[in-house]
């Protein structure tokens, strides 16, 4: 089994974010967009409008990408992974100009599976520089997250195979699991 780093296609894709004055209104605090930590969000949540920003890319809107730490999925790719990711974390509903989103939040974390392998996180300054995950442990697990770098979203070849089979776009996937 393969593991990836996941990260928004920033060149063909339009790039999702958040208007932090309506979160602070809608949520009460900021926290949803700088804590990283694992937060279950579902009790509380009330429904936001993600927008997208036109950085270095095409204007497409993505059916699948990354923000922070979350996957920001259109209704036509939460339709297809709403099984597949369900038990690993939570979908919490948004909306883009009356088009229903969902950001999902993955709640599943290598270190409570004991999954991280004993000696292999290394780190140059604050960078993460060496991480190896336990497959046998992971093997069920579509999609994770490490405290050893709370905004990092990382995949098998479960969640990778079923997001190129199903042609859901914005999202690439790299074997390199550090920062650099």
């Amino acid at each position: 089994m393969s593991f990836y780093q996941v990260f928004t296609n920033f060149t063909d894709f339009m790039v999702p974010h958040f208007d932090i004055d309506e979160v602070e209104e809608k949520r009460g605090d900021d926290d949803f967009i700088i804590d990283t930590r694992p937060t279950n969000y579902t009790d509380d949540w009330i429904p936001l409008e993600v927008q997208f920003s036109l950085e270095d890319g095409l204007p497409n809107i993505p059916t699948l990408s990354k923000w922070q730490n979350y996957l920001v999925l259109h209704e036509a790719a939460y339709k297809v992974l709403e099984g597949v990711l369900g038990p690993y974390g939570e979908f919490l509903p948004c909306t883009y100009q009356g088009a229903k989103f969902y950001l999902f939040n993955p709640l599943t974390i290598a270190e409570d599976l004991n999954a991280v392998i004993p000696g292999s996180v290394t780190r140059n300054g604050n960078l993460l520089s060496g991480i190896e995950f336990d497959a046998d442990k992971l093997k069920e697990v579509p999609v994770f997250r490490s405290k050893e770098s709370n905004i990092t979203i990382y995949c098998t070849d479960v969640f990778k195979g079923v997001v190129e089979a199903e042609k859901l776009d914005g999202l690439l996937f790299s074997t390199n699991l550090t920062h650099y």
